[in-house]
């Protein structure tokens, strides 16, 4: 197990895994998790990222049932020390969780796979506050902070099997944490934010315009800094302004019953 640096104990009973959900049958642009940034496929790269989290026992890919998953199946297979588990593609927190029992987890890290620009420091920070802590729930902020795409939540197992004993609503079981984050006075938790605010940089990839950004990222940089991280977004954002603007119309997937705790926080 690798310590996360500056914690002080490590429960030697605990299990941490990231869980990355992936299909082939994304809306808005279907098949993405297979398209290339600079010579490797998406989902590599968030696999390549994840791996450089500290304090992670494991990953575990988390895809939908069905043949039309069959290309991410054959991608993982060729990846060593990555699991793979499937399950049903509209209840993601039924997914979810069964990856993380089937993995024997205490806790997950969870990262979806439209996010390939993952900066595995802030991850890494977001997982050392949650052990240091000992609480049921962590992530990035949602409405400010770090960049739309280095989003990264931490959460309990036990959370997780709450959620999914006891909630009906669609919304919550399709986004998997809206039950624990819609409950902060039941789930103890922390949000992790930073300055200056870059929430406006949308990182992710849904559109084909997102795409774009985020390929020519890689292009810039991946072969110069392979681990490029936020330091050296700032600079090529800086030196290149324009790029921002490629995807800048783009509407967000709105977060839905969100407490003025988190919107604040």
């Amino acid at each position: 197990m690798i310590n996360y640096p500056g914690m002080d104990t490590v429960n030697q009973g605990e299990r941490i895994i990231a869980v990355l959900q992936a299909r082939m049958t994304s809306t808005r642009l279907p098949g993405k998790v297979l398209m290339p940034l600079a010579g490797a496929p998406l989902l590599s790269r968030v696999i390549e990222r994840v791996s450089r989290i500290s304090g992670l026992d494991g990953i575990v890919v988390a895809i939908p049932s069905g043949d039309k998953q069959l290309p991410i199946v054959e991608l993982v297979a060729g990846i060593p020390e990555v699991d793979l588990v499937s399950g049903s593609e509209d209840d993601v927190l039924d997914r979810t969780l069964y990856a993380a029992t089937s993995a024997g987890a205490t806790a997950i890290v969870r990262i979806t796979t439209d996010c390939p620009l993952i900066d595995p420091e802030v991850s890494s920070a977001v997982l050392g506050a949650f052990r240091k802590l000992g609480i049921s729930y962590a992530r990035t902020a949602i409405s400010h902070g770090y960049p739309m795409g280095f989003d990264t939540e931490v959460i309990s197992v036990d959370a997780l099997k709450i959620a999914a004993s006891e909630s009906s609503d669609p919304y919550e079981r399709e986004h998997v944490t809206p039950f624990i984050w819609r409950q902060p006075e039941r789930f103890e938790s922390i949000v992790l934010s930073c300055m200056p605010d870059r929430r406006h940089w949308r990182l992710t990839v849904d559109t084909p315009e997102d795409y774009r950004l985020v390929s020519t990222v890689y292009d810039e940089l991946a072969n110069v800094s392979p681990s490029f991280g936020m330091r050296e977004l700032d600079a090529l954002f800086k030196r290149r302004p324009e790029l921002l603007e490629l995807n800048a119309g783009t509407a967000s997937t709105p977060y839905i019953g969100l407490p003025s705790s988190y919107a604040s926080s």
